[in-house]
């Protein structure tokens, strides 16, 4: 009675947890909780006197907020992912004076800020949706590209990107939410539409910068910017909206709930660790093609060929995983992102392993940050999937912050090569992708003999 009285009340909060003694091997693990947390949104319905149901897992509204959810995705990460081709133009005009370590830290601090607030726009969207948010993101990302059209010095700057981290953090983890309310048995396709448009952004944002700085003014070039934004937004303002109704904010006390469960612990701390350097390869993938001999013009596209990889990664992954499992996609993801950095970033390794570094990279960082979304809804009940992933971005947050400064000045140790900062950010990646996968590996490991339902025990010899 005690442990039905104690389940009813974390249900009131939307708190049905996640019983690891129910969890199917590694296997078949992601797809068994994806139909847990279809039948706990079921269950959610009953209990609040609103007839919602389960997930459509299709139909004009969610996919319209799945699509919108991506135009989101494509400003925000876009722009994020695309820093290192305008920290080189920053170090070539109005910072000439500044090291690369200084100009380095806009990107990270921008970043930081991204992820910093998340907790807080998580709890917000799932008690009172997306709208609101939507349109204050919207005003101050587009805002932040108005402000840098007119600075001129390195404090100016750094407020500008400011701004636009305070802007991304308000609809990023919203955005990567959404597709919870939505979806269930296709959430891996679903999640894999929304981060498409990070790749999508990050080929958009390089080509424009690359093209319009050549025709303009660098101030008309971000009023430009600051245009393509606002436009990209509107649809999250006007189309993107939850399918769970409105309800008032839980106590924060219920946010120490996951972290009594240990897969979302491993989760959280392993996702910090791999996430301290993912951006350091995007702010210096010139630095790799340029000490491996690729040509200037060549070099001058780097960021783009990284990018055009993710956006590749970032479209496969989902209905890989709907076919094979979320967290089997997402942990192959984890490991080969480090793989590939270890193997084909460090050291001299020609021209043509360069490109193909920046392309495998981007190809599976880019699916890995497709499926960390879909890996935490995967092992939270649907009603607290905005609250958790934004726990997990909140707490990547500082290890984001100093990753790429400390690859900076490994760069600058190593003379202009990548090889330090390339065996640091392969290194950390892998250590972090052991930590995520540590619960459902060892699961795997105790119950790789124990027959499975409807097998017999009894022996067979004669």
């Amino acid at each position: 009675m005690a442990m039905n009285a104690k389940q009813e009340k974390l249900d009131n909060y939307g708190l049905t947890p996640v019983h690891p003694d129910h969890d199917e091997p590694a296997g078949l693990l992601a797809r068994q909780l994806s139909r847990e947390a279809y039948a706990e949104t079921a269950e959610a319905a009953r209990e609040s006197h609103t007839d919602i149901g389960p997930p459509p897992d299709g139909g004009v509204a969610a996919w319209s907020a799945v699509g919108a959810a991506s135009c989101v995705l494509l400003v925000v990460f876009g722009f994020s992912t695309s820093m290192g081709q305008l920290q080189a133009y920053y170090l070539e005009n109005q910072l000439r004076g500044r090291s690369k370590a200084d100009v380095a830290w806009l990107g990270s601090i921008q970043s930081m800020l991204i992820y910093t607030g998340s907790l807080y726009a998580g709890r917000l969207f799932d008690a009172y949706g997306p709208e609101r948010l939507m349109w204050t993101g919207t005003v101050l990302l587009t805002g932040s590209f108005i402000s840098m059209a007119f600075c001129t010095q390195y404090w100016q700057f750094l407020l500008a990107h400011m701004l636009f981290g305070i802007g991304g953090t308000t609809v990023y983890s919203p955005s990567t939410s959404i597709s919870g309310h939505w979806f269930a048995r296709r959430r891996g396709t679903a999640v894999s539409v929304v981060i498409t448009g990070a790749g999508l952004g990050g080929i958009a944002y390089p080509l424009l910068m690359r093209e319009l700085f050549i025709r303009l003014s660098f101030r008309n070039t971000l009023f430009v910017l600051a245009g393509f934004t606002f436009a990209a937004m509107i649809p999250a303002c006007t189309i993107m909206h939850a399918r769970l109704p409105r309800r008032k904010p839980p106590p924060w006390s219920i946010f120490k709930e996951p972290w009594k469960e240990a897969p979302y612990v491993c989760l959280v701390t392993g996702a910090a660790v791999w996430l301290t350097n993912v951006f350091t390869p995007y702010f210096n993938a010139p630095v790799l093609a340029a000490t491996n001999r690729l040509s200037p013009e060549v070099t001058s596209y780097a960021v783009l060929i990284l990018q055009s990889g993710s956006f590749v990664g970032r479209i496969i992954v989902g209905p890989l995983a709907d076919r094979v499992g979320v967290w089997s996609v997402f942990g192959a993801m984890s490991f080969l992102s480090s793989l590939f950095i270890l193997a084909l970033w460090t050291g001299d390794v020609g021209p043509g392993a360069a490109i193909a570094g920046l392309i495998l990279f981007g190809m599976t960082s880019g699916g890995w940050m497709t499926m960390v979304t879909a890996a935490t809804s995967a092992i939270s009940p649907v009603t607290q999937i905005g609250m958790r992933i934004g726990m997990l971005w909140t707490f990547a947050a500082i290890p984001n912050l100093v990753g790429p400064v400390i690859s900076g000045a490994l760069i600058g140790a190593a003379g202009g090569k990548f090889i330090y900062a390339g065996l640091f950010t392969g290194l950390m990646m892998f250590v972090g992708s052991g930590i995520m996968v540590a619960p459902h590996l060892i699961k795997w490991w105790r119950e790789r003999g124990t027959p499975k339902d409807g097998e017999s025990t009894a022996s067979t010899n004669p």
